[in-house]
């Protein structure tokens, strides 16, 4: 499997044991795991192999296949134990790999020493061959440069984004524009999956002023593809971004895409493909990045591609930009940076003319390091970043800020969030980098290429705010439990929409901690990003559309138009149904009420002459979701639930205009 598509497709594979289920021997599960291993589904050949030592834990041929697995998928130290159980045993003679993979894991957990001493060991055996034995040797090196560079002080800190951007899928791609990070996410189930458990796919998030992370809106995103990877051109007027699909189990294929701004400079739907010399059938091409040559005096795209022609797996390719739509010149290897590892994640900083890399081909800490090489005549020898920017695990997708000295990364690197603790296996979290305080910045970060800059807008991040009334439908308006007006079996309500939303609002944070805080700390803040979506997403932007559907309506009353607005309003469950009745009747109420009020009653002589007629068709509860909880004692997911929140609410959801 090529390593982004691990890098990308971790997240669904939960390292955890399996019980050997009842009827099933030894034998069918050793076969089920060959099946799937003959398949590409390596979760359930992990799965399947990890039953199979539960009837025998000391068979060394299947702890070295689960570690095989468990290296693989980057769970290190559940690779380190079942390898050291191999080549401890009896038969670690018929394991020769064994002491190679320890020094592997060993150098991946940041352990050098170690490392060296079982690259030694393989060295000293009898059934060494090629590659491994020249990999050992040079690994020798390595480790001993490696531990040298480490023991140098940091200039550099690193710091885990947190909560608000990662979580314990993958977060990877980071892409600063102006005050908007944008990233990847691959946390998202899709939608039409055939397969079992049903697979994950990444879409593309933003950041803004420290919120929390949010998908890209009006349709960007696919349900069923992964989207990922983005990059603007240098006039800001084109968006690339990678798509990609499953072509098995757990692999996928990409190609790279742009959307291009139309001529009254918003952003097409019209999702354009790269050609084909890019996008060569049957290959993946993927990670977009793009700069202005000044060698070339052009712009470039860079990108990764596992297309013929490279030394390695995924690497390094380039093609300038050409005047026209979707036009490009023929891609060419960067012949000079590939290894015949995998060589992955371009960025490059123009202003340097530098650019940034990720490769576990060359020289490094552990896994994906982080490379650059300076653009002169030819590209200069590619240089380590070194610590703290690469550690012993991935570091990969760097990223650098136009002060030339902050930035951001991905690694799964140890202070990374964990689908499973007890492998430390999976995930990429985002980080941020910056020089110490009163640390000079380093010599290349002088500008050599000024070029005028530009802020490039991003795809809406909120929804297109609709022009026509019919656009608007349904539309919805939430509110707090029992509100308005508690404890009562009135039908009528005195207060307006815009007033219990207010109060609703305000109470985000009893929200918070009723629904989140009662969590252990992984699901507390996936619950946490849970209820604030709902309030930032679908409680404000439903008050906030009120409004302009307000503005709209009074301007087609005053072109004359006679309008009919059709109101059904929803309970949650958790009282007898008269009761609910009542309370949907109290919620159109203060909706009808906003009209009736909406500036200084400008809306009252229409109302009055029934050029504006507000009907209402009160649903209760009966529509209300069976999954909702109507458990009054189970107040954490009747009442704070963002299920249950959905539920109560009142909708536009019919306009009549003569």
């Amino acid at each position: 499997m090529q390593p982004f598509l691990k890098l990308s497709i971790l997240a669904s594979f939960v390292l955890a044991l399996a019980t050997p289920a009842s009827g099933q021997s030894f034998k069918a599960y050793v076969k089920a795991a060959e099946e799937a291993l003959e398949q590409k589904d390596y979760n359930a050949a992990l799965q399947h192999y990890a039953a199979a030592l539960e009837f025998q834990p000391e068979n060394t041929g299947i702890q070295f296949q689960y570690a095989e697995i468990a290296r693989r998928f980057y769970a290190y130290e559940l690779a380190e134990k079942y390898y050291s159980k191999v080549a401890e045993s009896k038969e670690g003679n018929r394991f020769p790999l064994a002491n190679y993979r320890l020094g592997e894991v060993k150098k991946n957990l940041g352990h050098y020493d170690e490392a060296k001493a079982y690259f030694q060991a393989y060295l000293a055996g009898q059934a060494v061959e090629e590659p491994y034995s020249s990999r050992a040797r040079s690994e020798l090196q390595t480790c001993d440069w490696a531990r040298e560079l480490t023991a140098e002080p940091a200039r550099i800190d690193v710091e885990n984004l947190g909560r608000k951007v990662n979580t314990d899928y993958s977060e990877f791609a980071p892409y600063q524009a102006g005050d908007t990070l944008l990233y990847s996410s691959f946390r998202y189930d899709r939608e039409q999956d055939d397969y079992r458990p049903e697979r994950k796919v990444a879409k593309v998030l933003y950041q803004r002023g420290g919120s929390r992370g949010r998908p890209l809106r009006r349709d960007f995103n696919d349900d069923n593809l992964h989207t990922a990877h983005t990059a603007f051109s240098l006039d800001g007027g084109r968006f690339y971004f990678t798509r990609c699909d499953y072509i098995n189990a757990t692999e996928i294929r990409c190609a790279i895409y742009y959307r291009s701004k139309d001529k009254r400079g918003r952003w097409s739907s019209r999702i354009v493909k790269l050609p084909e010399e890019i996008n060569v059938p049957n290959q993946t091409a993927t990670q977009p990045a793009i700069g202005y040559d000044s060698v070339l005096q052009a712009e470039v795209l860079f990108f990764a591609s596992d297309q013929p022609g490279g030394p390695g797996g995924l690497n390094l390719w380039w093609a300038k930009v050409e005047e026209g739509d979707n036009a490009f010149g023929s891609p060419s290897l960067l012949s000079a940076l590939n290894t015949d590892g995998d060589d992955i994640t371009p960025f490059f900083h123009t202003p340097t003319q530098t650019l940034y890399f990720s490769s576990d081909g060359h020289p490094a800490l552990g896994g994906f390091d982080v490379f650059k090489s300076r653009r002169e005549q030819a590209w200069t020898e590619p240089q380590n970043l070194g610590t703290p920017i690469n550690s012993s695990y991935n570091d990969i997708y760097y990223f650098l800020g136009e002060d030339g000295v902050s930035g951001y990364l991905s690694s799964n690197r140890p202070g990374s969030f964990y689908l499973d603790d007890s492998n430390k296996a999976c995930c990429n979290d985002l980080y941020s980098f910056e020089p110490i305080p009163e640390e000079p910045p380093a010599a290349d970060t002088t500008p050599i290429v000024s070029l005028p800059p530009v802020q490039p807008e991003l795809p809406p991040t909120e929804p297109d705010i609709p022009t026509r009334l019919e656009d608007f439908l349904p539309l919805a308006l939430y509110f707090d439990n029992d509100e308005p007006d508690r404890r009562t079996r009135r039908t009528t309500t005195k207060k307006t929409y815009g007033e219990t939303y207010d109060t609703y609002y305000a109470r985000l944070p009893d929200y918070l901690k009723a629904f989140a805080e009662p969590l252990k700390e992984e699901r507390r803040e996936e619950a946490a990003y849970a209820v604030d979506e709902f309030f930032e997403e679908e409680a404000k932007k439903g008050y906030d559309f009120l409004q302009r559907f307000s503005e709209i309506l009074l301007q087609r009353l005053q072109s004359g138009d006679e309008v009919e607005i059709f109101l059904k309003g929803y309970t949650s469950p958790r009282a007898k149904s008269d009761y609910n009745l009542a309370l949907s009747k109290r919620r159109i109420s203060s909706v009808r009420n906003h009209f009736q009020t909406y500036q200084d009653g400008v809306f009252q002589p229409y109302l009055e002459s029934g050029q504006l007629k507000v009907s209402e068709r009160p649903f209760g509860e009966a529509e209300a979701s069976g999954a909702v909880s109507d458990a009054l004692d189970d107040l954490r997911n009747s009442i704070y639930h963002p299920d249950a929140a959905r539920e109560r609410r009142v909708e536009i959801v019919e306009i009549k205009r003569q």
